[in-house]
C-alpha cells in the first residue's frame, strides 16, 4: 500500500476522501464520510454533506498550525443525529479527521489513513429539518486552557 504522500505526486489520482471518526461522550462511536465506504473493516456512513477540513491557518494567534476549528454539515434527514443529540450529546465529543486516497469503483482504499485533525466537539450550531452542523475545535488550541483555576498566592493551598 503506497502512502498519502507517494500517491498524490502522480498524475493522475483516485478519490481523495476525507473521514471522520467521533467518539462521543458515552463511549459510543460514529464514523462518517461523504461517501459510504468501508475502511480497515470499519464502514463509514455517506453522512457529511459539507466540511472545512481544509481552511488551514499557519502561525495563528492561538499557536496552532493547522486548522483551529472544523465545521461538519451532516445529512439528519432521518434525525438520526438529533436523537444522539437528545440522549447523549456532542460536547465534549473527540473527533478525529483522516485523509485518504479511495479506489471507489473496487472499494478499497489505496492509502493508510493519515491524520489532519484532532478535536473536541461542541453542542451543534444548527438543526434543521435535515441537516445538523457541529463544530469542533483543535484539542492543540490554548483557548482551550483554563489557567489556574485556583488563585495563587504566598499561603497557597
Amino acid at each position: 500500500m503506497q502512502t498519502v504522500s507517494e500517491l498524490k505526486e502522480c498524475a493522475i489520482t483516485d478519490t481523495p476522501l476525507v473521514i471522520f471518526d467521533c467518539a462521543l461522550p458515552n463511549g459510543d462511536t460514529e464514523h462518517w464520510c461523504t461517501h459510504g465506504i468501508t475502511v480497515g473493516g470499519t464502514s463509514y456512513a455517506a453522512r457529511v454533506l459539507e466540511h472545512s477540513a481544509f481552511d488551514i491557518q499557519t502561525a495563528s494567534d492561538q499557536g496552532v498550525d493547522g486548522s483551529p476549528t472544523i465545521t461538519l454539515l451532516l445529512a439528519d434527514a432521518d434525525s438520526h443525529f438529533s436523537e444522539i443529540e437528545q440522549s447523549t450529546g456532542f460536547r465534549g465529543a473527540t473527533i478525529t479527521v483522516s485523509f485518504i486516497f479511495y479506489d471507489l469503483p473496487n472499494n478499497a482504499p489505496l492509502t493508510d489513513a493519515a491524520v489532519v485533525f484532532q478535536g473536541i466537539c461542541n453542542p451543534p450550531d444548527q438543526i434543521k429539518e435535515a441537516t445538523l452542523r457541529v463544530t469542533a475545535t483543535n484539542r492543540m488550541s490554548l483557548q482551550r486552557v483554563y489557567l489556574p483555576e485556583i488563585r495563587i498566592q504566598r499561603l497557597c493551598p
